[in-house]
């Protein structure tokens, strides 16, 4: 047992106001959680841990699991962000192969640089894809077998198809990286959710084609669709944001957000340059008006027990990297989750969903130390995320507000990443467009 006084060294102690496991309906008081290595090594009563023990303590806070967004498409400037907001954990889910399974290796060997990123490689599309630098268009099953082969090949985590994938090559996919033991999730447009679900897909990405969700619909429609979901094992990941900024892409709430102080100039434009901030305003209205129905559509999963994921989609317009997952769960609890629930999903939930719930997702022993000590308890009160006071990032402590001016190191340097090439090309008018099925 660690308490022994000969076995102390290279021990910290954590010691919080409150422990919330990532697990339990309510955080616990008058525990500490012992980190060595990196890693959990106990989890104890307060007053057990020994005077000569190194401890931090964190009066007026509870510490919780880092944070896991399941839902992101990865820039270099981002990582500081993310660890600010308190975000240890990354699932991205479309960038070019080569420079995410870089990114993924350099935040593995610095904990500082950024979250933890598991991913999925390209996006894979039929052949109409409209994302270049992140997308990789196919035209036959052959050549969507062998993208997901070398996918697997360069060992991503999982698979991820694109919207105009066709009823066919869905089949196709799913196939193929379920015979790899590959988890599979897609952005729907061409095949419906009902459909997805019979094949066997694993993820459904922004409620895309399920349709009862975008429009007003009767319990027993939610119910119908909800029932096939869950009876197939479908994981829903909402990212009910992206639609809601959207909708108010041009309301001040969001051009006089305090945070958009730590945000790159060079996205601030791309975001000033957004479609949705120049079209016509009956574009808008209609994600306003859509926003009621998704939100009735994902407590009615809940309430069902689908489970769900939580995802941001950032860097999508104001979707501040990191912060903008603690405005997601802002909005799951608007729609009538409790916190609790709401912090599962971007926690021991997404941990699960993602693959990594033996290493991240928890406070339990033997898991890797990415810990929050947030002030408040956001089990009472799911806006104290955003009162991120430490990070810790495999044990590592990072203050809040040394990973911000990191963040704003970035600024006088061009961004790094395809998804940031990719924007620039859509809101510059260069990207083809097509309308979607099914809302969005």
């Amino acid at each position: 047992m660690i308490m022994n006084p000969g076995s102390l060294e290279g021990h910290n102690a954590l010691i919080p106001e409150y422990l919330w496991d990532g697990e339990s309906d309510e955080a616990e008081k008058g525990l500490a959680v012992v980190v060595k290595s990196g890693r959990i090594a106990d989890i104890v009563a307060a007053g057990e841990v020994p005077n000569t023990m190194p401890r931090q303590e964190f009066p007026g806070c509870t510490l919780i699991p880092g944070l896991i967004d399941a839902h992101v498409h990865y820039a270099t400037s981002f990582g500081p962000l993310f660890l600010a907001a308190g975000v240890t954990t990354v699932r991205d889910t479309g960038n070019d192969l080569d420079w995410i399974l870089a990114q993924r290796d350099a935040n593995l060997n610095d904990s500082s640089r950024g979250p933890r990123i598991l991913c999925t490689g390209w996006a894979l599309d039929g052949t109409v894809g409209i994302w270049n630098y992140i997308v990789r268009r196919h035209p036959d099953a052959d050549s969507l077998r062998a993208s997901i082969r070398e996918h697997v090949e360069r060992g991503v985590d999982q698979i991820k198809l694109y919207a105009s994938i066709r009823e066919d090559l869905m089949r196709v996919g799913v196939e193929e990286a379920h015979a790899h033991g590959k988890f599979i999730l897609a952005h729907l447009n061409e095949t419906s959710a009902e459909k997805a679900a019979e094949l066997g897909l694993n993820e459904i990405e922004h409620f895309s084609r399920c349709d009862v969700a975008w429009r007003d619909a009767t319990e027993v429609e939610d119910d119908q669709l909800i029932d096939l979901l869950k009876g197939n094992g479908v994981i829903m990941n909402p990212t009910l944001n992206v639609w809601d900024r959207l909708g108010r892409a041009v309301e001040h709430v969001f051009l006089n957000d305090v945070r958009l102080r730590w945000m790159h100039p060079q996205l601030l434009d791309i975001w000033e340059r957004f479609p949705y901030r120049q079209c016509d305003p009956a574009d808008r209205m209609r994600f306003q008006k859509v926003m009621p129905h998704l939100k009735r559509f994902l407590l009615r999963c809940h309430e069902k027990g689908a489970i769900i994921a939580a995802g941001t989609d950032t860097p999508f317009i104001n979707l501040i990297p990191g912060f903008g997952l603690h405005d997601e769960l802002a909005q799951y609890v608007d729609a009538g989750l409790r916190p609790v629930d709401a912090l599962r999903a971007a926690t021991s939930t997404n941990a699960r969903v993602i693959g990594v719930a033996d290493e991240v997702g928890r406070i339990k022993r033997g898991l890797a130390a990415d810990l929050v000590a947030v002030e408040g308890n956001p089990l009472d009160r799911i806006d104290d995320l955003g009162n991120i006071r430490t990070v810790f990032r495999n044990g590592q402590a990072l203050e809040a507000e040394a990973l911000l001016d990191a963040a704003r190191g970035y600024f006088d340097e061009k961004m790094d990443g395809p998804i940031i090439q990719a924007l620039t090309e859509y809101v510059s008018g260069e990207m083809p467009k097509y309308r979607q099925k099914g809302g969005e």
